[in-house]
């Protein structure tokens, strides 16, 4: 794997201040929390599922958003019928799963004929 060094300018205080979009086929070494990757991979347009460890921290980019943007947040008690709903009257789609639902979540866009391979992007998260 070919290294690339992206260096944030002095004045940068989120990731969004300079990039549009996150590498993709990446290790992305931020060094910091807080930094706003996953506001930046929620607020582009392209189709994104975030896979995170923790229920609390995926209602957190979920039920507690102020702006306005959906977010579908999948996690025990969210049935594969929820995430084909949202599949079909969304875009782009912004999903953020916990790891233990990533499967059920591929499994129900599939369902819509969404490849979740093909159309959209993962980030996962810490």
């Amino acid at each position: 794997m070919k290294n690339q060094i992206i260096k944030a300018p002095e004045s940068a205080v989120y990731l969004s201040d300079f990039m549009t979009e996150i590498p993709i086929n990446c290790l992305f070494n931020k060094k910091q929390t807080g930094c706003g990757a996953t506001e930046l991979a929620i607020r582009n347009s392209i189709p994104t599922i975030i896979a995170m460890p923790y229920v609390a921290l995926v209602k957190n980019k979920t039920l507690y958003r102020k702006d306005g943007i959906s977010v579908l947040g999948v996690y025990e008690g969210v049935t594969e019928q929820d995430i084909i709903g949202y599949a079909q009257t969304h875009t782009p789609l912004k999903i953020a799963t916990t790891y233990d639902s990533l499967p059920r979540t591929i499994t129900a866009l599939q369902a819509t004929g969404i490849d979740p391979y093909k159309d959209l992007f993962l980030l996962v998260d810490e």
